[in-house]
């Protein structure tokens, strides 16, 4: 029973996060990065844009902040052409994806950044 118990704690884990892309704005004090967590057992694979200072380093644990998107039950893909980000101006980053993806988080403005998003 022990052996269960630990074997379904490691099913229910926290999720994995790896960090994809990174991409500085202009002045480089902040900077766009996508992450893709791995998931467990009850949420599938997701893609997430965070926008966080130059110098910030996640752990690998961390959850995105700005856009976060799945599968849809497997209505589409997800690869690193799913997301694409660049910015338009010091305080404006445009993010275009997939409309296929289930979106679960989509800030309009974060740390003093406004968000423009393009469904393709």
């Amino acid at each position: 029973m022990i052996l269960t118990l630990t074997s379904c704690f490691d099913i229910f884990g926290d999720p994995k996060t790896t960090v994809i892309e990174t991409l500085s704005n202009h002045d480089k004090p902040k900077k766009a990065v996508l992450l893709q967590s791995n998931g467990d057992a009850t949420v599938d694979l997701s893609y997430q844009v965070s926008i966080v200072e130059q110098d910030y380093s996640f752990s690998g644990n961390e959850l995105g902040n700005t856009f976060t998107v799945d599968r849809n039950h497997g209505a589409t893909g997800l690869d690193t052409s799913s997301i694409n980000f660049k910015w338009l101006s010091r305080d404006t980053l445009q993010v275009d994806y997939d409309e296929k993806l289930r979106t679960f988080i989509q800030q309009k403005n974060i740390n003093e950044v406004t968000i423009i998003y393009k469904p393709r």
